[in-house]
C-alpha cells in the first residue's frame, strides 16, 4: 500500500506550524509593544533611582547646603561688616592658621597662610609654609585661627569655613582658596591640638594615685588600659579618648571598688605607652597628670580630662620628678609627624 500521501501531508501541517509561530511574532512587535515595555521598566527604575541618588547626594553635601544658606543670609545682615574685617584680614597681611576642622574638634595643620585677595565669595590665600598631605581637601572644613584683634568692641580670632579650591603638586598644596565664613568669632584655642585614639591599644595607660610616686613602678597600677577591650567588656579599665603633646582624655569603664582620688585638682602617676608605626616599637613616658576636668560617659563611666604638669626621669633606683613647661617635647614631634601623614 502506498503512504508516501502521508508523507506529504505531514509536511504540510509542519510548514503551517512554522507559519503561525512567525505570524505570531510579527504580531508581537508590529506595535512596538517591546519598546514600550522597555521605555516602561527605564522609567520606572529613573522614578526610584533619581529621588534616591537626589536624597543622598543632599544629605552628603548637607553641612556644605546649610553653610550656604547661612552665609546668603549673613551676607543680607552683615555684609559691611564682613566687608570690614576681610579688608584688615588683605591690607594687613594677617597670618592664618588653617586646620582641619572635623566633628571631634581641631584635627591636622593644613599650612600657614596670609590672605592676598577676596573676591566672589572666596579667600585667595598666600601660602607661606604648608603641611605636605595625600587628603583632597575640596569641600572639607577647617578653622582658620589669627592673631587676636578686637572690631566693634567684640574680640575676634578665628572662623570656619570650607576650602572652594585646592591645586595640589604631589604630597605639596600648590593653590587653595576658601569661601568666605559666615561670621568671624573668639574662640577659646587649645595650645595642644588633640589626636584622636582611633585603635584601642596604641596608647597604653597605667595609672597611680599621687602618693606612690616615690613607689609607683613597684606596685600594681590602680587603672590600667587592656590590649583586647572585647574580652574585659564587664571590667574597669582605662579607654584613652586622645591625646596631646600636653595632656590625655581618659574614660574610665565600669568603674567600681576603691579608686584613687578623682576630683579636678587631684592628680595621678601616669606611665604612658605610644606605638610608634615607624619602628614598629612602643615607647613610654612617666609624667604626673593634674585632673583638670571630670565628666560622665558611656554606661555611667567616668571621663577625666588631664593635663601633664611633671615628668619623672630614672635617677639610681627612683625616679626624680621635674616640672613640665606645657609639654613632652617628643610626643609633640612625634603627633605632628603623624598628622602629616
Amino acid at each position: 500500500m502506498d503512504l508516501g500521501w502521508l508523507t506529504g501531508l505531514d509536511g504540510v501541517q509542519e510548514l503551517h506550524a512554522q507559519l503561525d509561530f512567525l505570524r505570531s511574532v510579527q504580531r508581537t512587535f508590529d506595535h512596538g509593544s517591546g519598546r514600550l515595555d522597555l521605555l516602561t521598566v527605564f522609567s520606572k527604575i529613573l522614578a526610584v533611582a533619581v529621588p534616591l541618588v537626589s536624597v543622598m547626594a543632599a544629605w552628603y553635601y548637607r553641612r556644605i547646603f546649610g553653610f550656604g544658606l547661612g552665609r546668603f543670609l549673613s551676607r543680607i545682615f552683615s555684609a559691611k561688616s564682613s566687608q570690614i574685617i576681610e579688608n584688615y584680614l588683605v591690607s594687613k597681611g594677617v597670618m592664618l592658621e588653617v586646620y582641619l576642622y572635623s566633628p571631634h574638634g581641631v584635627d591636622r595643620k593644613v599650612c600657614n597662610a596670609r590672605v592676598s585677595a577676596v573676591a566672589g565669595g572666596g579667600m585667595t590665600l598666600d601660602l607661606v609654609q604648608v603641611h605636605p598631605t595625600s587628603l583632597n581637601l575640596k569641600n572639607k572644613r577647617v578653622i582658620c585661627f589669627v592673631k587676636p584683634f578686637t572690631y566693634s568692641g567684640r574680640k575676634i580670632n578665628a572662623f570656619v569655613t570650607y576650602v572652594r579650591h585646592m591645586h595640589r603638586r604631589g604630597t605639596v598644596i600648590k593653590e587653595l582658596t576658601l569661601l568666605t565664613p559666615i561670621r568671624y568669632r573668639f574662640v577659646i584655642r587649645r595650645k595642644h591640638v588633640r589626636q584622636k585614639v582611633a585603635r584601642q591599644g596604641a596608647v597604653r595607660v597605667k595609672a597611680w594615685d599621687v602618693r606612690r610616686r616615690k613607689t609607683f613602678w613597684m606596685v600594681r597600677p590602680d587603672l590600667q588600659t587592656v590590649s583586647n577591650p572585647a574580652k574585659h567588656e564587664d571590667k574597669m579599665r582605662l579607654e584613652v579618648a586622645n591625646i596631646s603633646a600636653g595632656g590625655v582624655r581618659l574614660h574610665i569603664l565600669n568603674p567600681k571598688g576603691e579608686l584613687p582620688p578623682l576630683k579636678e585638682g587631684n592628680q595621678l602617676v601616669l606611665r604612658i605607652s605610644v606605638w610608634n608605626p615607624e619602628t614598629k616599637k612602643f615607647f613610654y613616658f612617666n609624667v604626673v597628670g593634674a585632673i583638670r576636668s571630670r565628666f560622665k560617659v558611656k554606661s555611667g563611666g567616668i571621663g577625666l580630662g588631664i593635663q601633664f604638669v611633671a615628668r619623672g626621669d630614672r635617677m639610681g633606683s627612683g625616679y626624680t620628678w621635674k616640672t613640665l613647661q606645657g609639654e613632652i617635647p617628643e610626643l609633640g614631634e612625634f603627633l605632628e609627624r603623624i598628622q602629616g601623614d
